[in-house]
């Protein structure tokens, strides 16, 4: 079937790039290759390897970067927690299984001290993307998701550093965020920084950025599928990119090999096996993705109007907005703690019925609304943080609400695994127009199949509610509408 796609779109599969002089200045280029490509590039073999010789090794490489990328991450996030909201605030989030034991959030010792390193964690992750690498910005994902699009060649290495040491600071100080954006941009530009140092064309740079951050999001979540199906999804709300498979798969296997070795291969939330689903059980199913569809969609409205807000106000001095939104998450934090930081563990509490049975039924109606209050106020403001765990927290909020509920009611529900799991993967692969990615990524994060259906049907039934609306302003709506812009000599390849 003839492809609709751009030329320039298509990643170079066997076909030997165009001829080019060994001349001075005046040589001739290559079809997909610009006035600004270095003379070096130019003369870079790999145009013309055949398609699995040329992305397995480059692939690999990429891998290799993205794990050692997304342990620095995982390292200097839990070094400034421990100081900042374990030492100085005297509070120790919830953990997850994976983290090698499983723990419900602390106490807060000392209450006064939460808004003020909410506060300070932003103002110094702002501070440091101003002065840096101000492409360092934001949530992550969706920066990723544009350069892909217009600059795939274009990332600048030292957004790697900064993006790490600005994200830690948000979130180990209790900013509400996630760990996935600064991974997949980190990665992302890893990817990037590859396709320069191989001279690949702007078409598998697009690959390469993408294979990178597809690893980047599988170590970090111990869900490496999930990642290479994230890479093939997340491009395009009404699309897939089937070119991204081979170079996703390589580069996420290699990642999450490296990430494991090192913090072990026990599934992010443990093994959480759960009874098989009855018929009966299959409507509350249905109204939870209904209820999760909605949830998503307010995630998306509030997100994007809360940064339009804070956009707005030029007059006030940049780094007073990443306080201002600081001061308020802090503030929301001392009422529902579990807000704070990545919130992970919050999705590992509530998979446990004990646990949710002692929370008060009013704060696990208010969590979802909390975690996206929160979630909006870091990242709108300027805090350097993700919007795609958040999205999994809510989700998981949202599940378990519904399961404390139906078990009022005296409905047929088992335990609220389930409930948890489906509410998860609902609410983000809508709001990220990724449902595949989040069907497998929910088997791998949890360790077992026994999800599977629920969590199928509940993705289905939220993405329908979801409609156009999505998490990331720059995906494009379908894979043919949105051309690759050429990289120009004006490029930033610092």
């Amino acid at each position: 079937m003839a492809s609709h796609e751009p030329a320039d779109l298509q990643p170079s599969l066997s076909a030997p790039s165009a001829a080019v002089a060994t001349g001075g200045p005046e040589c001739s280029l290559g079809a997909d290759e610009h006035p600004g490509t270095a003379r070096g590039w130019r003369r870079s073999p790999f145009h013309s390897w055949p398609y699995l010789l040329k992305w397995l090794p480059i692939g690999a490489v990429i891998g290799a970067v993205a794990g050692l990328g997304a342990l620095a991450l995982y390292g200097l996030l839990a070094l400034v927690t421990h100081g900042a909201l374990g030492l100085l605030a005297g509070f120790w989030p919830a953990t997850v299984a994976g983290d090698g034991h499983a723990s419900p959030a602390s106490e807060i010792d000392r209450p006064w001290a939460v808004p003020l390193l909410v506060a300070g964690g932003a103002v110094l992750g702002a501070s440091l993307v101003r002065w840096l690498a101000q492409d360092a910005g934001g949530h992550g994902t969706d920066a990723a998701i544009k350069a892909i699009h217009h600059d795939p060649r274009g990332m600048r290495g030292r957004v790697t550093v900064v993006k790490a040491l600005a994200s830690a600071l948000t979130l180990g100080t209790g900013g509400s965020g996630g760990t996935e954006g600064p991974a997949a941009q980190i990665s992302a530009t890893f990817g990037s920084v590859s396709a320069r140092v191989f001279g690949l064309s702007d078409a598998d740079a697009r690959v390469a950025a993408t294979a990178g951050l597809a690893a980047g999001v599988g170590a970090i979540f111990k869900a490496p599928l999930g990642g290479v199906l994230l890479g093939v999804e997340l491009l395009y709300r009404r699309g897939m990119a089937p070119e991204m498979l081979i170079p996703g798969l390589t580069a996420a296997a290699v990642a999450y090999a490296e990430f494991a070795a090192v913090r072990g291969f026990t599934p992010m939330f443990g093994t959480r096996a759960a009874a098989p689903v009855t018929f009966a059980q299959l409507p509350f199913f249905l109204a939870l993705g209904v209820l999760a569809g909605v949830t998503g969609r307010s995630y998306c409205w509030i997100f994007h109007r809360t940064k339009a807000f804070f956009d707005a106000r030029r007059k006030i001095p940049d780094l007073l907005k990443p306080a201002a939104g600081g001061l308020a998450v802090g503030a929301l934090g001392l009422l529902l703690p579990d807000i704070l930081g990545t919130g992970y563990g919050l999705v590992q509490s509530a998979m446990d019925a004990q646990w949710l049975l002692k929370v008060p039924l009013w704060v696990l109606l208010a969590l979802p609304a909390a975690k996206i209050v929160g979630t909006s106020l870091t990242v709108g403001s300027g805090g350097t943080a993700g919007v795609f765990g958040p999205g999994m927290v809510i989700g998981a909020a949202t599940g378990a609400a519904c399961w404390r509920l139906a078990e009022l009611s005296g409905a047929p529900v088992a335990g609220p695994a389930p409930f948890v799991v489906a509410g998860m993967a609902a609410c983000l692969g809508a709001a990220i127009h990724a449902p595949l990615t989040m069907v497998v990524m929910a088997a791998e994060v949890t360790g077992t199949l026994d999800h599977l259906i629920p969590t199928a049907l509940t993705v289905t039934t939220a993405t329908l509610i979801m409609g156009n609306r999505t998490l990331y302003p720059s995906q494009p709506h379908r894979k043919d509408s949105q051309p690759l812009a050429a990289t120009g000599p004006g490029s930033r390849l610092g």
